[in-house]
């Protein structure tokens, strides 16, 4: 049988030193207890608690709240009816210790997992259980280091309410950090699957409207076009197919070889260009991307990619792109400039997303710089980011 079919069936090991305390304690209670039907009531309903404390937890894990309120209620009305017979027949008394834990653990766990209406029937009935068992026990009045715990009694279960008060704080506590962490890859992932798809199809679309208008008049032209789309649609299938892999193997981010962030810039530019419109880069001297955290080089490069993806999509008629790279003090700042008058923006046949913007807005939000877009005053428009490079 292979390891983890045997690690399914074993019992865990808290489980196990639960079921050997229950044990011990029923033990304990058979020992004290005459062997009478009395005796035999006490016993049968410590087990009764000790099955009811074991089998609420998965039920209240399986969603079925008033299941684990109707074994609670069962389990706290056997020990209030037996509590009445031992008070009425009895002399010698026992509180039933294993029905006493095992009550006590109910109670914490219908406070940590019991919704509100079940939980609070459960929670009065065990109360009202495992305080008329102090009525079961010997008196310890006439103890002299004893005589005070008869009045303190009620404090126990109110301890272990708290308890499963606390631990239910804690795990809306955990659930929330968990839900924080997801919401944040769900970002991740979103802003990564609209900059790869947005890039590649937005630079697909153009071209191949533009080889539409050039097919007739400029055949050359248009194979270039054309061998453009083919080249951008490959490198797009290739961008997803990383993404993938990333998304099913663990790890493989970690594995796959990365480019320095200042050559992934220098190929965004060069394959932006096209017949009529160029772009430049521009990389103040001394700037050295080596050391760059991942973090910032991966908004760098997502900068510069957003800014010529709106270029293609809006700005058309722009003959000049210039992606300029330079250092003001310990920030990094971005530029991304074309010179198509404010009139000829947003004629391309594109629906807006309106989640390019967003996305990096938040990415670089995350590093602690800031992002602008806006027209510039000899005309164009420009997308800026100022990153801090510590």
């Amino acid at each position: 049988m292979s390891p983890v079919l045997l690690s399914l069936r074993r019992p865990p090991r808290e489980a196990v030193a639960a079921a050997c305390v229950g044990a011990l304690l029923l033990v304990l209670d058979a020992g004290v207890v005459s062997r009478t039907g009395v005796g035999l009531a006490v016993v049968a309903s410590g087990a009764l608690a000790l099955g009811t404390a074991g089998a609420v937890l998965p039920v209240y894990r399986a969603g079925r709240q008033w299941t684990a309120c109707a074994m609670s209620l069962t389990a706290a009305g056997v020990s209030l009816l037996t509590t009445s017979l031992v008070q009425g027949t009895v002399l010698q008394r026992t509180p039933g210790w294993a029905e006493l834990v095992a009550l006590l653990g109910v109670l914490c766990l219908s406070c940590r997992y019991g919704r509100p209406l079940p939980l609070t029937l459960s929670a009065l009935a065990l109360f009202t259980a495992v305080i008329r068992l102090v009525g079961r026990a010997p008196s310890l009045s006439y103890l002299p280091v004893l005589d005070r715990l008869d009045g303190l009694f009620p404090l126990l279960p109110a301890a272990f309410a708290l308890l499963g008060g606390y631990l239910r704080t804690e795990d809306g506590r955990r659930r929330a950090a968990a839900e924080r962490v997801r919401h944040s890859e769900r970002l991740d992932l979103a802003r990564d699957l609209h900059d790869h798809v947005a890039h590649y199809v937005t630079a697909i679309v153009v071209q191949a409207q533009a080889g539409e208008h050039t097919a007739v008049r400029d055949p050359d032209t248009a194979r270039q076009l054309f061998a453009n789309i083919e080249r951008t649609g490959q490198e797009g299938l290739a961008a997803m197919s990383r993404m993938v892999r990333l998304l099913r193997e663990p790890g493989a981010e970690q594995q796959a070889p990365v480019a320095p962030a200042m050559t992934t810039v220098e190929n965004l530019v060069r394959r932006f260009s096209t017949p009529g419109q160029h772009a430049w880069l521009n990389v103040e001297d001394g700037l050295d991307s080596t050391g760059w955290s991942p973090q910032l080089a991966r908004s760098v490069e997502r900068v510069v990619q957003e800014g010529l993806t709106n270029i293609r999509k809006h700005a058309r008629s722009a003959t000049t792109v210039h992606v300029l790279l330079a250092a003001d003090g310990d920030r990094l700042v971005v530029r991304v400039r074309d010179d198509a008058a404010r009139q000829q923006r947003g004629r391309m046949r594109f629906r807006p997303s309106g989640f390019g913007l967003v996305g990096l807005t938040e990415r670089v939000a995350e590093l602690g710089g800031e992002l602008t877009s806006g027209p510039m005053p000899e005309g164009g428009w420009e997308l800026a980011a100022s990153l801090p490079m510590k």
